[in-house]
C-alpha cells in the first residue's frame, strides 16, 4: 500500500486500491474510474472537537453525506471538488476542499511488433502507444546499453537487438518484447548494356540463392533466367526470404537496320493465301495502319505490329481498285519512320 501526504488544513490522503482514503492535509488524488476515495475528517477546533459533517461530493456516489469517514464511488472521468464543513461544539463551522482527478487507465494493447531492417543503416523509432501523461514507460534490452532518459513513449533504435517496453499507470499494466534485426539483401547483377540482333535469343540470369524469388518486367516471368527474344529493357527485382529487395536491368539494343515491306496486291475474297493485306516488319515496336481509297477516304486505322486489312469498310468488301496504306512506324530504337504506298485489291 502506497500512502501520500500533504499538509492543508482538513484532509489527508492515505492510497489504497481499489478504494482510496482521503485524509485530511492534501488538495488532490488522481484513482481510477469506477474507484473509490475514503474521506476523514479530523478536529480542526483546536481542543474542540466536531460534532457534525455535511460533505458534497461533484461527480461522486453518493453526492452527499454526513457521515465523518464517508466511501464515495466516481464512475466517471474528470475533476471533481469533494467539499466538508465541520461543525464544532460551539456552534462554529469550518469548510475545507479537496480535488479528486479520475482518469480511465486502461492500457490499449502496444502497437510494436518484430520488424526486419533492409538498409545499411538501422535507424528506427519504436512507439509503445498509450500516449498519457499518467503513465510510465520504461524501456530495457538485453543487447543494447540504453540511456538513462529512455523513460519516454517513443524509442528511438540504432542497433539490432531485444527491446523491451513496459507500460504502467495506478490502474493498469502492460509489456511487450520485440526484436528488431538487420535483414539479408540480396545481390543481383544483369551486367551490361548489349547489342542485339533481332530474332536472335539472349539468356538473361539474375543468378541462383536458395529462398530468394524473382520477377521480371516486362515479361511477367519468375524464374531465375529468362529468354530475351526481342530488343528493350529488361529488369529483374530478387527478394530474399526477409522481405529485402534488390534491382538491376539491361538495355538489348537492336543493332540490326529495321525492315518494312509492303505489298501490291491481295485478295479479299475469303481463299487463303492473300486475303488480308498484311505488312511486313521487322526492328519496331509500334505500328499505326491507315487506309485510304483514291478519294483520300480512311477507311481503316488500327494500333499494334500483328495486324491487317480485311478489305472491307462498313461491313461491305471494298471494290476492286488502288488503295493507299499509310503506316507510322517507332523503331526498336526509338527511330521514327512514315511509309506510304498504293496497292491493288482485287477480288
Amino acid at each position: 500500500m502506497k500512502i501520500a501526504y500533504a499538509k492543508i488544513l482538513i484532509f489527508t490522503l492515505l492510497i489504497a486500491a481499489p478504494t482510496q482514503k482521503l485524509w485530511s492535509q492534501t488538495p488532490s488524488v488522481i484513482i481510477c474510474k469506477g474507484s473509490s476515495v475514503k474521506f476523514s475528517e479530523f478536529n480542526t477546533g483546536g481542543s474542540e472537537p466536531s460534532v457534525a459533517w455535511e460533505w458534497t461530493f461533484e461527480g461522486g456516489t453518493p453526492g452527499t453525506s454526513t457521515l465523518r469517514e464517508p466511501t464515495i464511488q466516481y464512475p466517471n472521468t474528470g475533476l471533481y471538488k469533494a467539499t466538508c464543513t465541520s461543525t464544532f461544539q460551539s456552534g462554529t463551522r469550518k469548510s475545507n476542499d479537496a480535488y479528486v482527478l479520475v482518469i480511465d487507465g486502461t492500457l490499449a494493447p502496444i502497437p510494436m511488433r518484430d520488424t526486419i531492417i533492409c538498409s545499411t543503416n538501422i535507424n528506427l523509432i519504436l512507439d509503445a502507444g498509450n500516449p498519457s501523461q499518467y503513465n510510465k514507460y520504461i524501456w530495457s534490452s538485453p543487447d543494447v546499453t540504453l540511456k538513462p532518459g529512455d523513460t519516454l513513449q517513443k524509442l528511438t533504435v540504432t542497433k539490432a537487438g531485444t527491446y523491451k517496453i513496459k507500460v504502467k499507470n495506478i490502474c493498469d499494466s502492460s509489456e511487450k518484447t520485440i526484436t528488431v534485426r538487420q535483414g539479408v539483401r540480396p545481390t543481383v547483377e544483369l551486367g551490361g548494356d548489349r547489342f542485339v540482333c533481332r530474332n536472335i535469343s539472349i539468356i538473361l540470369d539474375a543468378g541462383f540463392t536458395a529462398g530468394n524469388t524473382y520477377s521480371w518486367v516486362p515479361t511477367g516471368e519468375n524464374s531465375v533466367s529468362i529468354t530475351a527474344n526481342t530488343a528493350g529493357n529488361y529488369k529483374v527485382t530478387v527478394t530474399s526470404p526477409d522481405g529485402c529487395t534488390a534491382t538491376d536491368d539491361v538495355n538489348l539494343i537492336d543493332s540490326c537496320p529495321p525492315v518494312v515491306w509492303l505489298p501490291t496486291a491481295f485478295t479479299p475474297n475469303a481463299a487463303a493465301p492473300n486475303d488480308i493485306y498484311t505488312p511486313y516488319i521487322e526492328g519496331f515496336k509500334y505500328m499505326k495502319m491507315m487506309i485510304f481509297n483514291r478519294w483520300g477516304e480512311k477507311l481503316y486505322e488500327q494500333e499494334g505490329l500483328n495486324q491487317g486489312w480485311d478489305g472491307t469498310f462498313m461491313g461491305e468488301i471494298c471494290p476492286d481498285g488502288f488503295y493507299i496504306v499509310h503506316l507510322e512506324l517507332i523503331g526498336n530504337d526509338t527511330f521514327r519512320k512514315i511509309k506510304s504506298q498504293s496497292f491493288m485489291l482485287l477480288k
